[in-house]
């Protein structure tokens, strides 16, 4: 029975006195257990319970109310009970010794305590009348009521009933209990504390608030730390506050019709109760910059048509979009993918019958100060249906809108415990100076079904990186914006940084069914350190290494920067961030490979008008499985990562949706990087991505600007059954070599074509040069001017190293010369010096130099360029030859070396290639010949040419690999079969 309900003027209720009685069970036989202390309650309304038991003793809870589920839990989280149907009894058996305060989730009103004693008697339980007590009535306050300014404390033991709307208070101090009566309501006051067992109460989960409850927090002093946790706020270092208000039906859903500019009348996917008058928030559908959030005031809805009352500044999206075999329609099919574009508007409902706000004052306008609450301790919070508006304190760290603060360790980072009991659901916190929710040092918090809007700094933020196991799920996040003074270095906008939706710093939470659109930075930015921060560095964990929770059903869409963000981790306590690479391992410890790595998935994601990529990563060992990518600036799926894999996708160039262009106009679309073809990319539909005007940008399907690490490319073979409808499989960018001030590297010279995306299949993508393409049987590609389709092979000359020069990074310049039969040149391909680091600020490029080679190929490799040159070696010239699978295989090589004592040159496939004396070792020592002519006809020979200090080899592959052949034929191993030349003197 609702304590609403039993409420009578004028009178102050005697709560029922239970009668409990003590079973004991006999001792059956030697062999049995001791017996077990029952004590039976029988649970009433209003009653508030001391009960007494001992260690392993059971408790019998019997629920009498023809109409009501019970259940019962400890504060602390320690213990619960099951729902405890009507007519029925549950029993428990306590086992710590000690004490915990306990409360029916259902009915608030029933609570108390439990010791748990060490000795084997039992105790006859003792149950303590109590009665509630009206605000109104004289006689709870010794005679006076509250005034205006006042200072109120209610003492422990105490039980208000709050049923009238005092005058404005200074504070109060909670450590008995209030509860709201069951009518309109405000209470304005400085701030709330609450502490030991305190409770503020407003409505149950089974009978929800549905008068209008509104607290004001107004507290003026700025420098005022109560208990060190600020003002203006409800505070909870103890106790609990718990307020369950009515829900609508839906607290968001979406349009199903487009609504033009100047619309009053929106047509929902859903019906909706919503009230009139009620507040409402429309998200925009196109790029961030030309459409924003827009917030409107309800004139009436009924069923699925909800009417305004101003019409709407910008247009939105309505209609979902599928793919047929010529391209986008509006009409249902699921003839080529089941996958749909849905990029229509959010709408959601900010009103709520219980309100927590700032005051409206001056602080509030000049200050960006705003109300918060901030759970500590033992305090416990549980929002359902609940509003906050104009809160969070404008550049102050800790004050938040709501601030779950390091409940679950201790100060030497050890584990406290989940703190599952904390729950935000339903709700909606907006027009925020800082933040919307943050967990800080807390697992276990449920986050579900709530409205962030209007919002200053990353909005649902994770703080520390030791945040755990907490459910994010079905959050709307809308306008997200750079406060005026940052916070962190995060919250300010840069490069592929910024305010964003939901800032994530540990993995292993539930992050899923959740919107982040229109922010200043990133829809989702999972920034993942190598170690935890801040007040939780001591917490032995390490974010980059663990497993990923959940991750799966979250849209980004309209964001400044990238929609899904997984780089640029914080490093300090200050919050800088810098480029981190997410590697997941089974044991959460640091990475060895393949003795720990772990794959992690991303599914069903949609990333649609974002300002950068849809998604930009770094990372290893991802599958990124049924995304929905379209209308992105740049390349939809981008970053750094290996042994990933793009599956099952719909990747869109420009939807339907596309009344506007993109605000970078003169940047290219391109599906997915290669991603050095370390990502498997198959089975995906891939729509509208034709050629761009920009010859210097990627563009296409596939980008082919980041095949760098090799010559010759053979990764392609790992991306079968793509759909390319009005698409471009991608243009091979110009210039074959990255030589300009930002950095010298060589892009590779071809790229095994096995599925014909560009030509026959099983020919070679090159650029149209002679160096590449004289004497090839080639073939013109549609729409490109600066690349052709040639049969192959062709071999990959890479790796240099010179008299012990590092091999993982040469800088040295290249000048490569192709020559004819008769030895006359036929073109050069040159990669210029490397070691400038004012030329090289690509980092890893700059070590990017080889160059791709035909078969039976004459080439001379001097290590010069235009304006350096290297000195001579004059002790060791090593190199590595790729794709040389068989003994017909060949090439003829002339290197620079300064000796006059004859070389020596063989070649291995053992990856330690001077180490040939190890068991197992493939190795071919190359024939000295005396000329030239002799090398030419002589397979696997070396010829020293002392007058002009080269050295020639002629070799041929199909060298046997160590361990034999992988059993993997899509394995790098098997692909290029790396075999390493080594040219020094002995």
């Amino acid at each position: 029975m609702p304590f609403a309900h039993i409420i009578r003027p004028r009178i102050l209720t005697s709560l029922l006195v239970l009668v409990c009685g003590i079973i004991f069970t006999p001792l059956i036989g030697l062999l049995a257990a001791p017996a077990q202390p029952q004590t039976q309650v029988t649970l009433a309304t209003g009653q508030h319970y001391e009960l007494y038991t001992t260690a392993n003793g059971a408790i019998q809870f019997i629920n009498p109310d023809p109409g009501t589920f019970h259940r019962l839990r400890a504060i602390d989280g320690s213990w619960q009970t099951p729902l405890i149907a009507p007519g029925e009894s549950t029993t428990h058996i306590f086992t710590v010794p000690g004490q915990t305060a306990f409360i029916c989730d259902i009915d608030p009103t029933m609570r108390g305590s439990i010791t748990v004693q060490s000795g084997y008697p039992v105790f006859v339980p003792l149950v303590m009348n109590k009665t509630v007590e009206r605000w109104s009535q004289p006689a709870t306050w010794s005679g006076r009521l509250p005034q205006a300014g006042d200072a109120v404390t209610i003492p422990a033991g105490k039980v208000v009933l709050l049923d009238v709307s005092p005058p404005p208070l200074k504070s109060l101090l909670i450590e008995g209990e209030l509860i709201f009566d069951r009518r309109d309501l405000d209470l304005t006051v400085g701030w709330i504390m609450l502490h030991g067992q305190g409770r503020l109460r407003i409505g149950t989960p089974t009978e929800p608030f549905t008068q209008r409850a509104t607290i004001t927090l107004n507290a003026d002093d700025l420098n005022e730390d109560v208990m060190k946790m600020g003002t203006r706020g409800i505070l909870l270092m103890g106790g609990s506050f718990e307020a369950y208000g009515a829900i609508p039906n839906r607290v968001w859903t979406k349009l199903n019709d487009h609504a033009a500019a100047g619309a009053t009348t929106l047509t929902l996917d859903e019906p909706v109760n919503w009230p009139s008058n009620a507040e409402i928030v429309i998200a925009p559908t196109d790029f961030y910059g030309v459409s924003e959030t827009e917030r409107h005031t309800i004139h009436q809805a009924e069923g699925t048509e909800l009417t305004l009352k101003t019409p709407l500044q910008t247009a939105r999206w309505g209609r979902l979009q599928y793919v047929s075999t010529t391209g986008l329609t509006l009409t249902p099919t699921t003839e080529v993918t089941p996958l749909v574009i849905d990029e229509r508007a959010e709408v959601g409902l900010l009103s709520r019958q219980i309100v927590i706000q700032g005051a409206d004052d001056e602080r509030w306008r000049t200050n960006r100060f705003g109300a918060q609450i901030m759970v500590m301790g033992t305090g416990v919070l549980r929002l359902d249906g609940v509003e906050l508006r104009r809160v969070g304190q404008g550049s102050r760290l800790g004050r938040y809108p709501i601030h779950f603060h390091i409940l679950s360790y201790a100060a030497d980072g050890s584990l406290i415990g989940d703190a599952t009991q904390q729950r935000i659901t339903n709700s909606s916190i907006w027009n925020s100076a800082n933040r919307c929710i943050t967990i800080h040092g807390t697992n276990g918090t449920t986050i579900r079904n709530n409205i962030c809007y209007d919002i200053a700094g990353h909005a649902i933020f994770i703080e520390d990186a030791v945040e755990r196991r907490n459910v994010i799920e079905n959050n709307l996040v809308l306008k997200v914006r750079q406060p005026p003074q940052p916070i962190l270095p995060s919250d300010r906008e840069a490069f592929r940084r910024g305010p964003s939706g939901f800032w994530l710093t540990n993995p292993d939470n539930i992050v899923r069914g959740n919107v982040a659109a229109d922010t200043a930075g990133n829809g989702f930015w999972l920034a993942f350190p190598e170690r935890p921060l801040g007040l939780n560095k001591l917490v032995p964990l390490r974010p980059s290494n663990m497993p990923l929770g959940v991750f799966s059903h979250n849209v980004a869409h309209s964001n400044n920067k990238p929609g899904i963000n997984l780089d640029f981790a914080p490093f300090d306590d200050a919050g800088n961030t810098r480029e981190s690479k997410y590697i997941p391992t089974v044991d959460g410890g640091p990475d060895r490979y393949n003795a720990n790595r772990v794959r992690f998935t991303f599914s069903d994601i949609t990333t649609y008008k974002n300002r950068d990529n849809g998604l930009w990563n770094r990372t290893s060992w991802p599958d990124y499985v049924r995304f929905v990518s379209a209308d992105n600036v740049g390349m939809f799926f981008a970053g750094a990562g290996d042994n990933g894999r793009i599956v099952d996708s719909l990747i869109v160039g420009v939807s339907l949706n596309n009344s506007t262009l993109p605000p970078i106009s003169d940047q290219p679309n391109t599906a997915v990087a290669s991603y050095h073809s370390t990502f498997d990319i198959f089975n995906n539909v891939i729509v509208n991505f034709p050629l761009h005007n920009r010859l210097d940008r990627a563009s296409g399907a596939f980008a082919t600007n980041d095949y760098y690490t090799r010559p010759v490319d053979r990764g392609l073979i790992r991306n079968p059954n793509n759909l390319l409808i009005n698409s471009h499989p991608g243009r091979r960018v110009i210039s074959p070599n990255i030589n300009t001030p930002v950095g010298n590297a060589a892009l590779a010279g071809a790229l095994w074509d096995p599925h014909g995306y560009w030509g026959p299949p099983g020919n070679y993508w090159v650029y149209d040069l002679p160096f590449l393409t004289n004497g090839q049987t080639c073939t013109p590609i549609d729409g490109e001017t600066h690349a052709r389709s040639c049969a192959g092979p062709y071999y990959g000359v890479a790796g240099f190293r010179i008299d012990g020069s590092d091999r993982y990074k040469p800088q040295m310049p290249l000048t490569i010369t192709r020559l004819d039969h008769t030895m006359q040149p036929i073109a050069t391909w040159v990669v210029e010096d490397g070691s400038s680091g004012n030329r090289n600020t690509f980092g890893i490029m700059a070590h990017m130099r080889h160059f791709a080679a035909v078969p039976n190929g004459r080439y001379r490799i001097e290590f010069r360029d235009s304006s350096v040159s290297y000195p001579l070696p004059t002790q060791e010239v090593m190199l590595v030859l790729s794709n040389m699978h068989s003994s017909t295989d060949r090439l003829i090589l002339a290197v620079p070396f300064s000796s006059s004592i004859p070389v020596q040159a063989y070649l291995t496939t053992r990856e330690l290639y001077w180490d040939i004396q190890a068991p197992g070792t493939p190795v071919r020592h190359l024939t000295p010949v005396s000329s030239l002519a002799a090398l030419l006809t002589t397979e696997n020979s070396v010829w020293q040419d002392y007058a002009h200090q080269q050295v020639w080899v002629n070799v041929s592959g199909g060298m046997p690999l160590p361990g034999g052949d992988p059993s993997d034929p899509l394995s790098d191993e098997a692909l290029y079969r790396e075999t390493y030349l080594r040219i020094f003197k002995p």
